[in-house]
């Protein structure tokens, strides 16, 4: 009953309008933002080739009215070079509409690099490149030749919401929804009421905490969702589910450095990696929000708490690449608090960042739902004692 009073509350809100209008907003900037990004791939390369052109019909003249042999010389290999791009790029262009040719070649291509990167004996590049070579094979064997980011659709624009745009937003309607919630109920006088409620004072905060989770959930969530579902059916890309688009492998330590075992490599396809990504994000919601709920709890104004938690996070962001340099692996926990880049979380790949064994994906889980207990804890502690306070 107290849980539907609060989505209620929350519901009926100003703050909660001008979250969804923000949720939407800025989905629909993204989207313009990607759309924009693969259009002018097209119109940039067409133009380069132009300039290119351009230039080599320069350098073709330069060279029938040249006498001297060594400029004949450099001349032609100048030629030749940008000749050799013109081709590059122009084969790019008829990728687009030749996409089996260019999963192929890219096929071919990390396979070659692999047998030289056993040559070598590098094992990093020898993992990234027999991975590579085993995700376009596969694709290939299945007929379907997809190429992420080539267009936009919705898998583009889902997955490519793991670099920062995702944590950003969840911060952003976490301080609309969350930040008065609680610092709101001494400003306008109702925390008077709810003291004659009988119900446990822990009981109010975790509802609080439910309410304002499941109403970000709700809104972040649910508008990809959306958003994901209107344009693969737009671009007719949901058949694409199974092509395999990334990979997590465990790793192993050789002296100082860490490198992946080769044989023990999991194959990620397209809805495994956005399963994989939603799942991180509403982690990252009930983190965030336990986070904004305590600095409510602390403050009777709703933009002291918010500045309080965007200081916090601000703090974490310029100190995180400090702390990767720093040898105590207990210092290095503190880069995975509130992680930015979600990709680097749910493709396992934090270890190569930050150089230390135990820095995996469960752990990202574990410590920020740690970090939300506390959190959520120490605000039920706050309000019992405020209110003996008062």
């Amino acid at each position: 009953m107290l849980l539907y009073a609060e989505i209620q509350k929350i519901l009926k809100s100003k703050k909660f309008l001008t979250a969804l209008v923000i949720t939407i907003v800025l989905n629909l900037l993204f989207c313009l933002l990607l759309y924009n990004m693969t259009n002018q791939n097209i119109g940039s390369t067409k133009e380069y080739i132009a300039d290119t052109e351009k230039r080599i019909k320069e350098l073709q003249q330069k060279l029938s009215k040249e006498k001297d042999e060594k400029n004949k010389k450099l001349y032609q290999e100048q030629i030749n070079d940008l000749s050799r791009i013109v081709q590059e790029e122009k084969l790019k262009i008829q990728y687009i509409s030749n996409p089996k040719k260019e999963v192929e070649e890219r096929a071919q291509y990390y396979r070659i690099m692999y047998e030289n990167s056993k040559k070598t004996g590098d094992l990093r590049e020898l993992e990234f490149n027999k991975v590579n070579y085993q995700i376009l094979s596969k694709n290939i064997s299945k007929g379907k030749y997809y190429i992420y980011g080539r267009k936009f659709d919705g898998w583009y624009y889902l997955l490519s919401q793991s670099y920062a745009i995702a944590f950003l937003m969840i911060i952003i309607l976490a301080l609309l929804i969350g930040s008065n919630i609680v610092s709101d109920e001494y400003k306008e006088g109702t925390v008077k009421i709810l003291k004659t409620l009988p119900v446990k004072r822990s009981k109010i905060i975790l509802n609080k905490y439910i309410a304002t989770v499941l109403t970000v959930f709700a809104l972040f969530i649910g508008m990809q969702l959306v958003f994901f579902t209107v344009l693969n059916l737009k671009a007719g890309t949901f058949k694409y589910f199974d092509v395999y688009y990334d990979w997590i492998s465990k790793y192993k330590m050789i002296g100082f450095e860490i490198y992946p075992v080769l044989d023990d490599v999991k194959l990620l396809n397209l809805l495994e990696c956005s399963f994989l990504q939603l799942l991180t994000e509403i982690i990252l919601i009930i983190a965030v929000v336990g986070a904004v709920i305590f600095f409510s709890t602390i403050f009777e104004n709703g933009m002291f708490a918010s500045i309080s938690f965007f200081a916090i996070i601000v703090a974490i962001s310029i100190f995180r690449q400090r702390l990767l340099v720093i040898k105590k692996p207990l210092l290095k926990l503190l880069t995975l608090i509130f992680p930015w880049n979600l990709a680097e979380v749910y493709t396992n790949s934090l270890q190569q960042r930050i150089q230390w064994l135990w820095a995996s994906f469960y752990v990202v889980i574990g410590l920020n739902l740690l970090l939300t207990v506390i959190f959520v804890l120490a605000a039920i502690k706050i309000f019992e004692n405020r209110e003996k306070l008062s």
